[in-house]
């Protein structure tokens, strides 16, 4: 999947925004705000070179959510944010904010089968066999840093 779409229809736009039903015109307005949010999320992918992969599960989900915010309290879409406190739409935008720093630092990866930077790894690792061969791995490796 390129970055080159939205990640969420003005129908989802309409459920988060607590929307009955869309005119036409609240329909366009929407998804040329919904455009104009995906550019951000296009700009944090492309950073990390996560535009030609697979996306992980559950990854469509979470990028149409960031979407429709960003639409709603960065880009100030006029259409249904109106019932949100200014600390609701403040709110709403920081976690946009730190989501999108999040994707752009690698810390939130969203490729299928990787990992974000700050998952637990290990640099080497050694198997043993025998209640010996582990005894001997943890002595070596004592001895490695001491």
């Amino acid at each position: 999947m390129a970055c080159d779409r939205r990640y969420a229809t003005a129908d989802q736009y309409a459920t988060l925004m607590c929307m009955d039903t869309l005119t036409a015109g609240e329909r366009v307005t929407i998804e040329a705000f919904l455009d104009l949010a995906a550019g951000f999320i296009h700009v944090a992918r492309s950073s990390q070179g996560a535009c030609a992969c697979t996306l992980a599960a559950g990854v469509d989900t979470y990028l149409a959510l960031l979407n429709v915010w960003i639409a709603a309290v960065i880009n100030r879409c006029p259409c249904g944010g109106s019932h949100l406190s200014d600390a609701e739409k403040s709110t709403w935008a920081q976690w946009a904010q730190e989501n999108l720093a999040a994707i752009r630092s690698g810390e939130l990866e969203l490729c299928q089968g990787e990992t974000g930077t700050t998952f637990p790894y290990v640099t080497w690792s050694q198997w043993s066999l025998t209640e010996w061969a582990a005894a001997q791995i943890l002595a070596n490796t004592a001895l490695r840093y001491s």
